[in-house]
């Protein structure tokens, strides 16, 4: 390998003349010295300076995010407050016009989660169609003839309470009887 630094050091050695300054022939070294003191003394000014609107900045920010999550305007505070208390007013009075239909129908304690609406009048009428959900239509209740129990339909099967023995035959399955005697129920 060849020695590259000691060919760097001749090829200077060999462009300049030893003698000459190698800044010009008007360089002052005092006031050079005076420039890079002055120079390295505003450095260093500007840097603290600088941190001390770093820091500034951050306390700035810090209070800014304490402020917004803390204190919003007064408007904003009372504005929230007021959607707050409005929705639990709300729900406090839907639960209790619940409570007030619930207690003139009391059998639809369990299915009380189907029952949607906000006043109590949407509420009753609901309840109302769901109480007549599964009872006849006044009139229609066979039980109430007399305290009659009600005529089986044809084909409806019969059990055979005889221990060992098979029993009648059962009665033959006829659709059309069927039929003809739901439709005049």
């Amino acid at each position: 390998m060849a020695n590259t630094e000691a060919q760097n050091t001749d090829a200077t050695k060999d462009s300049k003349p030893e003698g000459e300054n190698p800044w010009g022939d008007d360089f002052d070294a005092e006031k050079a010295w005076r420039l890079v003191q002055n120079l390295r003394a505003e450095v260093t000014g500007l840097k603290t300076e600088r941190d001390d609107l770093k820091t500034e900045r951050d306390n700035l920010k810090v209070e800014k995010d304490a402020s917004d999550s803390e204190g919003k305007t007064e408007i904003q505070k009372l504005t929230d407050r007021l959607a707050e208390l409005e929705k639990t007013a709300k729900e406090k009075d839907r639960d209790v016009a619940l409570q007030k239909v619930l207690r003139k129908h009391p059998e639809l304690e369990e299915f009380s989660d189907l029952l949607t609406g906000e006043t109590e009048d949407e509420l009753m009428s609901k309840a109302e169609r769901l109480a007549k959900i599964g009872k006849p239509a006044d009139g229609d209740n066979p039980a109430d003839k007399d305290g009659e129990k009600p005529a089986e339909l044809p084909g409806t099967p019969k059990p055979n309470l005889v221990p060992g023995h098979g029993g009648d035959a059962p009665a033959p399955f006829d659709p059309d009887a069927i039929a003809k005697a739901a439709r005049e129920r």
